[in-house]
């Protein structure tokens, strides 16, 4: 099997006609049309049906159309990362979750590239479950996460290093009218628009009691949104549709240029840990390198 049977099945499919498809790969029409014969003979099916007027797919080629895209991308990245490895030498993976991506890895980030500015790291950002799990199958050399006040991911796990890089709080804002004051008022009798994280989400669990609960016992609540995603909440906290909880570090310049008013003193909000580790047995040399600087000097989160 040739990877350029691929790209002509692709390319065909993008064209809509094997002339077009053709001009696309350069290709005299013959030649594309022998070599889209030959993925299929490659295969042992058939993927155009050629008894239809117009260009049209056979089931299993609908059907498997974007696992062909995804394996080629994955091919070409494969690809680029070796001679990237070859190049300029191996690369440590960090993963983290995507609040953290924006509020503190920039800052992270800025410190490798002062003291160690020769040192390769990939990013992965992905959902925190996805990123342990990613770490756990030794898919990355570093995870960077949240993590609940006293709860440790992996407690007393041998060949799993810790170091804690600082804590934030989880902060109800909402925005405020022109006097800088809240613009839901906690002393009234109205229904308080709450955004929400979904009850089975990291913060979602971390918020669900005390702190909803005891919200939910003191004033009248209406749900108005409810995800996953906290630059999505931020968001709509910042277009005046309720309050929701963010962390410090997500909302800190909001906070200051009063963009958005802090409910902590009347709201409360849960302590977040914010803790890096890595497993010793196994990964790229260079995260070694990394994960020194995290140990001996961190920027405060």
């Amino acid at each position: 099997m040739k990877i350029e049977w691929i790209e002509d099945f692709l390319a065909l499919i993008e064209a809509g006609t094997f002339s077009q498809a053709a001009e696309l790969r350069h290709v005299t029409q013959p030649a594309f049309s022998r070599r889209i014969r030959q993925l299929e003979e490659w295969l042992g099916v058939e993927l155009i049906d050629r008894h239809s007027p117009r260009l049209s797919l056979t089931p299993h080629a609908s059907a498997y159309e974007d696992s062909l895209r995804n394996w080629l991308a994955h091919l070409y990245g494969m690809r680029s990362r070796i001679r990237a490895d070859a190049t300029h030498g191996p690369r440590a993976i960090l993963t983290t979750q995507h609040t953290l991506t924006v509020s503190y890895l920039p800052r992270l980030l800025r410190h490798f590239r002062v003291h160690a500015p020769q040192a390769r790291l990939q990013i992965q950002s992905s959902d925190r479950s996805d990123c342990i799990r990613d770490f756990q199958h030794g898919e990355a050399d570093l995870l960077l996460c949240s993590e609940r006040e006293g709860q440790p991911l992996f407690p007393d796990s041998e060949g799993i290093e810790r170091v804690i890089l600082g804590s934030e709080q989880l902060i109800p804002v909402c925005v405020g009218d022109r006097l800088g004051q809240p613009l839901f008022d906690l002393d009234s009798d109205a229904a308080l628009p709450l955004i929400g994280y979904s009850p089975d989400s990291f913060l979602g669990e971390a918020l669900a009691t005390p702190y909803l609960l005891n919200l939910q016992r003191q004033y009248d609540i209406e749900m108005v949104c409810e995800t996953a995603f906290t630059i999505g909440i931020r968001e709509l906290a910042l277009a005046g549709l309720g309050i929701g909880w963010l962390p410090h570090g997500l909302i800190e310049a909001d906070l200051e240029s009063g963009k958005l008013v802090s409910l902590l003193e009347r709201l409360n909000g849960p302590m977040l840990i914010v803790a890096c580790y890595r497993q010793s047995v196994r990964g790229a040399a260079t995260a070694d390198q990394f994960w020194q600087l995290i140990n001996e000097r961190p920027p405060a989160v």
